[in-house]
């Protein structure tokens, strides 16, 4: 329920006329009722209020007129409070609206309720009761819920009243639902409501939830009914939901296969890798990465020995012949170990069966672990006892801490010492705060002890200096005594 009264008062004058439509009273009548109610009232007002309005009671009794002799208005304004919930004469009977109540309640006292509701004070309560009003509703009459529940999203309500409601029309009349809901106006909402109906209906029935796909009236529609209902049909049969896919038209259907294969992946890998390579070369290399990253994130262990390429007894199913479409499987699936959890991949890659690809993969170890906790890659990076790996995981520590915390990254930078480690820190360091910050990227880097490096990266990030701001970068060139003759002509040129 939005903080704003307006939304509940625009949705009490849909209610209106939704009764003025069901009670049939000629047009012409409807006009001229307002004007005679008003006269009516302001000529009983005007009878009632009279007597008390010559004076009013002094506390001895006398009638007093106010000081300026002019005569109280008939109808004093009166702030209005909004209650958090209906307020009940001491003689009436309680309203009762907890879910139970109105899951009994008829249409038109559902739609009373909903008018009643729009006095109510902004907040959970208002709001769990409009959803159960309107789940009830949508038990009666489902379109006329959807509608409104449409209109109050579009007026700040919570999704979850047309999602309910869609969820309710799906149950009863799917195919009237899945209509109504691609015709939606509003593409987000649009989405909720389809979303639910074919998630719904696919449950129901995923084969008659499918075939109604290609009648929606929209790409659109089509593509999310189709992801909506993809996973349920799926879960039938998998090659066969997979054939089914394939028959899609463009991007649609690889987006679908994608979906399919990614949830029998992530049910049985193993035989989802068997039909995939039984598969033309094209569909195995469109769907090779969506298998191997879904399964390296279930069981990394087992992904990486079938991305190897080696038989590993049928528990792995049939073997990846060696080759791209393999090549392609072993580095997203290795990719997508580190991503998910670096450490436990350092261990496999320090295992026999992970040593030889350590090397090419120690710079995304310590990058991804760095973006977790710098602290504990920083410890691990300066172990390493390779001193190429150790530079290069000491360089994608730097500059992943450097992209995310510069000023921490600079202070643990700068309590380095021996420049065999510090020399490649202040590299990787200034190459990236150079694209923001080159004045800063070129202090640092006239720090690197090495002749060779250290002109290296001054010329890159000078390079990217002249393009900001080429004043401060000739002046830098001219003056800093951190390059060579030669070098500072070069660059001046």
């Amino acid at each position: 329920m939005p903080k704003e009264s307006t939304r509940r008062k625009d949705t009490d004058s849909w209610l209106c006329s939704v009764f003025s439509q069901a009670t049939g009273v000629n047009p012409t009548l409807k006009k001229l009722l307002l004007p005679a109610s008003l006269l009516l009232s302001f000529s009983l007002g005007f009878l009632f209020a009279r007597p008390f309005c010559s004076g009013w009671v002094n506390s001895d009794g006398d009638s007093t007129m106010s000081s300026d002799s002019t005569p109280a208005p008939l109808i004093q304004p009166v702030t209005k409070v909004r209650a958090t919930a209906p307020v009940v004469s001491a003689t009436s009977s309680p309203v009762k609206w907890d879910e139970k109540t109105i899951q009994a309640l008829s249409v038109v006292e559902i739609k009373e309720r909903l008018r009643q509701l729009s006095n109510w004070e902004p907040g959970s309560l208002a709001d769990r009761t409009e959803f159960w009003l309107v789940k009830r509703w949508a038990s009666l009459e489902p379109m006329a819920a959807c509608e409104y529940a449409y209109q109050a999203v579009l007026q700040g309500a919570d999704e979850s009243v047309l999602r309910e409601s869609s969820i309710i029309w799906a149950q009863q009349d799917p195919a009237s639902a899945a209509k109504w809901g691609s015709s939606l106006g509003s593409p987000s909402l649009r989405e909720v409501a389809l979303d639910a109906i074919y998630r719904t209906w696919a449950k129901i029935n995923s084969s008659d939830a499918v075939k109604s796909i290609p009648s929606l009236s929209s790409a659109v529609a089509r593509s999310i009914a189709t992801s909506a209902a993809a996973s349920r049909h799926a879960q039938n049969n998998f090659a066969n939901a997979l054939q089914w896919a394939r028959k899609l038209p463009g991007p649609l259907r690889q987006t679908t296969l994608e979906q399919i294969l990614g949830e029998w992946t992530r049910r049985d890998p193993t035989r989802a890798a068997q039909w995939l390579i039984q598969q033309s070369g094209n569909v195995q290399w469109s769907l090779i990465g969506k298998l191997a990253s879904d399964w390296a994130r279930k069981d990394p262990a087992s992904a990486l020995a079938w991305g190897q390429g080696q038989r590993a007894g049928t528990a792995l199913g049939s073997e990846l012949a060696l080759g791209p479409i393999q090549r392609k499987f072993f580095e997203v699936a290795l990719g997508t170990f580190i991503g998910a959890d670096p450490k436990a991949a350092l261990i496999w890659l320090s295992s026999p069966a992970g040593m030889e690809y350590f090397p090419s993969r120690v710079g995304s170890v310590a990058g991804r672990w760095t973006s977790l906790d710098p602290a504990e890659a920083v410890a691990w990076a300066l172990s390493v006892h390779d001193e190429v790996s150790r530079n290069n995981a000491l360089s994608a520590v730097t500059s992943t801490w450097a992209r995310s915390d510069p000023e921490a990254a600079a202070e643990w930078m700068d309590s380095l010492i021996q420049p065999a480690v510090r020399n490649p820190v202040l590299a990787a360091y200034s190459g990236s705060i150079a694209p923001y910050d080159p004045s800063s990227a070129a202090y640092w880097a006239s720090q690197i002890t090495e002749k060779g490096s250290r002109e290296g990266s001054l010329s890159q990030i000078i390079y990217t200096w002249k393009k900001l701001d080429p004043e401060a970068a000739i002046q830098f060139i001219r003056t800093t005594p951190a390059l060579s003759e030669d070098t500072r002509q070069s660059l001046l040129r």
